[in-house]
């Protein structure tokens, strides 16, 4: 049977508009989700502390307690550049949402009405830095936080995110005690000339060489920020898990950040802990993450499986025979 070609067009015609008003919905119904302007109060006057780039409020949404991190920056000579940096920040954000992990921070929003600045609303971890968290823990304790860590950053690479500044100070310990890596892909919307920024512990204490000594033509912004890759961040991993053992910045003998880079370009790395001695799996497995070579690195997926390893090894050794348990005994899934 031969369908009438005005029915095809109306038929067409529908479908057509159908899309197109889902896209609209859908389009207008992400923007609502992804803007907390109306529904985030915050709880003091005074800002709780003092990050690099923003500063941190506590917040109440929708009944719960939420941390508002109200990002510092501005700048007189770019009059473009709000709108170029809220633009890059909304597209990224549509991305966070969607971030489900048990040690991934979740990420709810932002707000446009805590100063000219967007701010990011993000869950509210009581108990702090993971570094401050085991500082009176053990060393396996901190070792499972470690593995944890591990399979937080290979969900990321997994979904195509490259975190950027792993570091101790950016991972979080929620009330379940599992580490949430916070500000994914953040450094890389961030421009450093255009943010206002509160003196901290270098970056390059967690950055690998070839981004502290680029190729001479990564000129641009866009170039250097290529640099920024999944090898990087396990290099930023190894750095973390030295300072989760030790409690201590990378490098924390050395004042000086020069120094500091000079050191790493020259092949030098932190000295390990005596924990590292009885762990040489572990010792290897931090050293293959700071190679100088990034594609001498393991992958995420490679890092977590050496740890999960090590893990049922250690506990077929000491008995606990659950194959689903992680390092500890701790349940992973």
């Amino acid at each position: 049977m031969t369908v009438p070609q005005s029915s095809l067009t109306f038929y067409t015609s529908k479908f057509v508009n159908g899309v197109r008003n889902y896209l609209y919905w859908r389009s207008n119904y992400l923007q609502d989700t992804l803007d907390k302007s109306n529904h985030v109060v915050l709880q003091s006057d005074h800002y709780i502390a003092i990050g690099e780039h923003a500063d941190l409020w506590e917040g109440r949404m929708y009944n719960r307690k939420v941390a508002v991190k109200v990002l510092r920056g501005g700048s007189s000579s770019n009059s473009e550049f709000l709108t170029n940096f809220t633009e890059r920040l909304e597209y990224e954000a549509r991305t966070w949402q969607h971030l489900k992990h048990p040690n991934v921070s979740e990420f709810y929003g932002l707000a446009f009405n805590f100063g000219h600045m967007p701010a990011l609303i993000l869950p509210f971890y009581d108990n702090g830095t993971v570094v401050d968290y085991v500082s009176e823990k053990d060393n396996n304790a901190r070792l499972d936080m470690v593995t944890q860590i591990a399979q937080g950053l290979e969900y990321l690479h997994g979904m195509s995110v490259v975190h950027g500044d792993l570091r101790g100070s950016n991972v979080l310990v929620d009330a379940e005690e599992h580490p949430r890596i916070c500000d994914y892909g953040l450094a890389f919307i961030i421009e450093p000339s255009e943010f206002t920024s509160i003196k901290t512990a270098g970056a390059c204490r967690w950055t690998a060489p070839e981004i502290m000594n680029p190729p001479e033509n990564a000129t641009s912004t866009n170039h250097s920020l290529a640099l920024f890759t999944e090898a990087s961040d396990i290099y930023a991993f190894g750095m973390t898990t030295l300072e989760i053992f030790t409690g201590k910045i990378p490098f924390s003998q050395k004042r000086n950040d020069s120094s500091v880079i000079f050191y790493v370009l020259g092949g030098g790395r932190p000295e390990l802990p005596a924990f590292f001695k009885e762990k040489e799996s572990l010792a290897r497995l931090v050293q293959e993450c700071w190679d100088q070579e990034p594609g001498r690195r393991p992958t995420s997926r490679a890092v977590t499986e050496k740890l999960l390893a090590n893990a049922h090894e250690e506990n077929a050794t000491s008995g606990i025979g659950n194959p689903s348990k992680g390092w500890f005994g701790t349940s992973w899934f």
